[in-house]
This record gives C-alpha cells, sequence and structure tokens, in this order.
C-alpha cells in the first residue's frame, strides 16, 4: 500500500511539474533574449529623437494639460497637435469621429500603404486622453509621442503589409467600454468593413524606468518569473493573441537595447489589460500592449504628478527606433 502511495505521489509531483513548465512556456517564455546590457550613449540621431520625444509630451502634459471631456477644448486641442505632427511627417491625417454625449471628438488615423499583393493591415494605437486631475505624461503622452516619432521613422518604409497609426479618443474613465472609446468604434467600424487586421498593438505608458532593486511590483505569482527591476518594456497579450505576442517580443529584441519581457496572459488577469487592444479582442482581432506596466511601476500613475521631467527620454528613444524596425519587418511579411 505504502508503495502505490509514493507511486501515487510521484505521479502527482510528474504532473504538476508538466503542468508547471507548459504553463510556464505558455504563458512566460518569448522568442530571443532581453538586453541586458548597459545601453549605449544615444548617438546624433538618437539624441534628436529623444528631444523630439520629450517636445511632444511636454506639449500635451504641459502646454495643452488635462484632456478628457471635462476640458473639451484641451482635447481638441491635443487632436490638433496630434494632426500637425502627423503632417509635419508628411502624412495627411483622417479625422475619424466619435460621438460623445452632445459633442463629437475624433480619432486620427495615418495609414502607410502595402505594396505587397495582400489585404492585410496592422494597427498601431495609442490614446491621447487623460483621467481627470492628470497631465498623463506617462498615460498617455508618452505612447502618443512613440506613434507620433513613429511615422516620422517609417515613412520611407517599403511594406508589403498596410500599417495604420491611429492615435484614439476616450480611452480612460467614464468611456471605457462605452459606444464613446475611440478604439471601440474603430474597431467595430472595422470588422464591420471585413478589413484584414492581422494585430494590433496598444501604445500605453512607455515612458517611466527605474533600475533599483524592488522597483517593479506585480500582480500575484508573477513576481516569481519576472525581474524585480523596472527597467524594462512589456509585451503583454491575451492566450488567444500569444503568437502576435511571440512575434512582436522576438522580432523587437533582435534589434532592442532596452530590456524586454512579455507575457501572454489568461482570462484571470485580463483586468489588468484594459486598454486600447481590448477594444480589437472584442471584435475578433488579435491585440496586445506595449507598457512600462503602469501602476506598478509609476508611483505617479493617475495622479497630479504625472508629468513631463518624470520620464525617461533616452529609453523612450531607444524603444521608439527599435520599434520602428520591429514593425517594418513585421509589415514585410
Amino acid at each position: 500500500m505504502k508503495r502505490w502511495a509514493a507511486v501515487l505521489l510521484a505521479v502527482v509531483a510528474l504532473t504538476l511539474a508538466i503542468a508547471l513548465v507548459g504553463g510556464y512556456r505558455l504563458i512566460v517564455h518569448m522568442p530571443g533574449s532581453s538586453y541586458r546590457d548597459t545601453p549605449p550613449p544615444l548617438d546624433a540621431r538618437g539624441e534628436a529623437l529623444r528631444a523630439r520625444l520629450q517636445g511632444h509630451v511636454r506639449t500635451l502634459a504641459e502646454t495643452i494639460g488635462e484632456r478628457h471631456v471635462g476640458r473639451p477644448e484641451a482635447l481638441r486641442a491635443a487632436a490638433d497637435y496630434i494632426e500637425r505632427a502627423f503632417r509635419d511627417a508628411g502624412f495627411e491625417p483622417r479625422r475619424l469621429p466619435v460621438p460623445t454625449g452632445d459633442r463629437t471628438f475624433h480619432n486620427l488615423e495615418v495609414r502607410l500603404p502595402g505594396r505587397g499583393a495582400t489585404n492585410e493591415s496592422l494597427v498601431v494605437g495609442a490614446h491621447y486622453d487623460t483621467v481627470r486631475g492628470s497631465p498623463g505624461a506617462d498615460d498617455n503622452a508618452s505612447g502618443v509621442a512613440v506613434l507620433l516619432e513613429l511615422a516620422q521613422l517609417l515613412r520611407e518604409a517599403e511594406l508589403e503589409r498596410e500599417l495604420r497609426l491611429v492615435a484614439f479618443v476616450n480611452e480612460e474613465a467614464p468611456h471605457f467600454g462605452s459606444e464613446a472609446m475611440g478604439s471601440l468604434a474603430y474597431a467595430r467600424e472595422a470588422r464591420a468593413r471585413g478589413d484584414a487586421i492581422v494585430g494590433m498593438l496598444s501604445l500605453e505608458m512607455l515612458g517611466y524606468y527605474r533600475d533599483a532593486p524592488g522597483s517593479q511590483a506585480y500582480p500575484p505569482l508573477l513576481d516569481l518569473v519576472y525581474p524585480e527591476r523596472g527597467d524594462f518594456i512589456a509585451f503583454v497579450g491575451n492566450l488567444r493573441s500569444r503568437r502576435l505576442v511571440r512575434q512582436v517580443t522576438g522580432a523587437f529584441r533582435k534589434r532592442a537595447e532596452l530590456p524586454s519581457e512579455g507575457l501572454a496572459a489568461p482570462e484571470l488577469l485580463r483586468d489588468i489589460l484594459r486598454s486600447d487592444h481590448w477594444a480589437f479582442w472584442e471584435m475578433g482581432y488579435l491585440a496586445m500592449m506595449l507598457t512600462d506596466t503602469a501602476n506598478f511601476r509609476n508611483p505617479y500613475y493617475h495622479g497630479p504628478s504625472d508629468t513631463w521631467n518624470t520620464l525617461d527620454y533616452p529609453n523612450m528613444a531607444l524603444l521608439t527606433e527599435a520599434l520602428a524596425e520591429t514593425l517594418e519587418q513585421l509589415a514585410r511579411r
């Protein structure tokens, strides 16, 4: 009897071990290796990019400030600024109306055409609104700044797949999940047209980095497998979008001089993954988020101290350059 009990215990232990290994490979393991060396100094091109990123964030967060329907003039000023920046990059942006109560605000979109024999599209988006009471430098002027500079870096790229760059309105409460959520309106219209969107990348808080031990927090259990220093960019999707998360993370790691971590999250973590990519999940598209992990790292999240001078612009420049090269590769497949 003792022998059979021992055998049963061994079988259970082996089953659990296999499940843990399988779960790790399914959820956490990503292709390539995260960059771990000291990043080199920015070259002249990188310094110019750093200055432009800082300029975008400072204009949105300081000059314009809080951007929400309670300050409609500021929300419209942000849209006007984004439109001018897209034009300066050589594009003619489209204003896509998003009815919001008795007002109308806008998503802003530019499209880089694909030249291949495919009608497939990749979408990269960032929301430009803020919560009330916050200037929103990291959340989400940082994502918008990277989006605008991707337009500059990719304007002459030769792509097979179409690449859409979209600034979304009304991501924050009380509009998240409502008819007035810009990304949900966009994804719903794309699905109604039958658009072949093969992946969506949401740029959500990209500017806050710290390398001190203990500077990164996590939901329960994730701290067992991820680093304690908040010096990385996270690539996060749901299990259905696991292939996209792995593809983007692997391509990024071939080019990046910035640490990176990936996660294909199970449904029980769905509530921490709330940003514009969620709207594309709702419409059946594969989608993921790039993030500095928000409140799990940035102590100024959703507060009045989320100001332009708290962000790390050299790391944002490294991220933007590597992401541009990543998107160029993904849009050539």
